[in-house]
């Protein structure tokens, strides 16, 4: 009887765990296959519900700069939180360029709404440097100190998701 629990256990905690997301839509599929990174591409946007619903790229490239928007706040947050725990002023000033990211993509937004293509990718290209300035930071100290694996993952998670977002939005920029 224990080897029975033992072996069905497992399995029943398997499927009772989360059920497997639906395949993405047409859209999303058809979109994500224009990225460099497919499966990230569609993994990031299938985070949102709103991908389901989407009927353009528009609305794709308007929902990935949203992900890459609230990655860029949370960031931020986890940033400050660390240089109180720390004392270590390379967090505040990582908790900055992610505010100036978060910043950039609010107004790769506007630019979205506008159609204003080319702006779009540029903003979304600022945030994805702010990003990407934020271990360079660490480095820069002196003495050097150790960038936090915490938060390397989490700039180099935001920086995917910009270089996604600039995907989308450059099949915007190349339709007819």
């Amino acid at each position: 009887m224990a080897s029975f629990l033992f072996f069905f256990f497992p399995v029943l905690a398997h499927s009772l765990a989360s059920p497997p997301l639906p395949p993405p839509p047409a859209l999303v599929q058809s979109t994500c296959s224009l990225t460099s990174n497919y499966a990230f591409c569609v993994a990031a946007l299938q985070s949102d519900p709103r991908s389901l619903r989407a009927n353009d790229v528009k609305s794709l490239s308007a929902i990935a700069v949203g992900i890459a928007f609230a990655k860029a706040r949370s960031t931020s947050t986890y940033a400050s939180g660390m240089m109180t725990k720390n004392v270590t002023a390379a967090f505040g000033a990582c908790a900055e360029k992610f505010r100036n990211a978060g910043e950039a993509l609010r107004w790769a937004l506007g630019s979205l709404a506008q159609e204003n293509y080319d702006y779009a990718c540029m903003h979304v290209s600022a945030a994805q440097e702010y990003a990407s300035a934020c271990g360079r930071l660490f480095s820069r100290r002196s003495p050097a100190v150790a960038y936090p694996a915490a938060m390397a993952k989490r700039a180099d998670y935001l920086q995917r998701l910009c270089g996604t977002a600039l995907d989308i939005i450059s099949q915007l920029i190349d339709a007819p």
